[in-house]
């Protein structure tokens, strides 16, 4: 096991695990403040429910999504994925047949959050990077989302590697490069091939 960090204004980093080397996962790893309000919230719920507040289950609730991650697991040995939801260790998600896959991609795409309160509602679109594998010609499977270019090409390169497969950079729109696998691991380097 080992880790990936990147620091910047945002606070992201990627567990990596290869476990006999059959398996692949990628989980995000849950920030230190998300950590401290979720514990928080979850003992504030239990200690409401022996009191017998019922609205304690809304802190365990909101503790629990707090706590969770997603990611997703790729079985080499038995050619399967799943995306999976994680919660203090405990992974859940349903495995599918990964079916020939062509490539991984890298590209650039914006995610919204949306916030609601009673009446009040916002939407905030925040940059990110997204990692598919492309399989018969046109299907995708998302594995991986971060805000970082270096951590998506080291996971797309693994995944690459793994796989047995190519790995495309369409970080620029309309403009789509293949990278050289091999000086990438070697230099880190985005290398395109003509």
């Amino acid at each position: 096991m080992y880790w990936l960090t990147k620091t910047s204004n945002f606070y992201l980093s990627l567990f990596i695990f290869v476990v006999m080397d059959t398996t692949i996962k990628y989980i995000r790893k849950v920030p230190v403040w998300k950590v401290i309000i979720g514990f928080a919230s979850i003992c504030l719920g239990v200690l409401s429910l022996l009191q017998l507040i019922y609205y304690g289950l809304v802190f365990i609730l909101f503790g629990v999504m707090m706590l969770k991650s997603e990611g997703s697991e790729i079985n080499l040995e038995s050619n399967t994925y799943r995306k999976i939801t994680s919660f203090l260790g405990i992974n859940f998600g349903s495995w599918k047949t990964l079916n020939n896959p062509e490539y991984v991609s890298v590209f650039n795409t914006t995610e919204d959050i949306t916030w609601r309160y009673i009446t009040a509602e916002t939407t905030n679109t925040f940059p990110i990077i997204v990692l598919n594998i492309f399989y018969e010609r046109n299907k995708k499977i998302t594995v991986y989302k971060t805000k970082s270019p270096k951590d998506a090409f080291d996971v797309a390169s693994h995944i690459a590697d793994a796989l047995l497969i190519d790995l495309l950079d369409a970080t620029r729109k309309g403009d789509y490069k293949w990278v050289d696998k091999a000086i990438f691991r070697e230099k880190g380097e985005l290398i395109y091939i003509d």
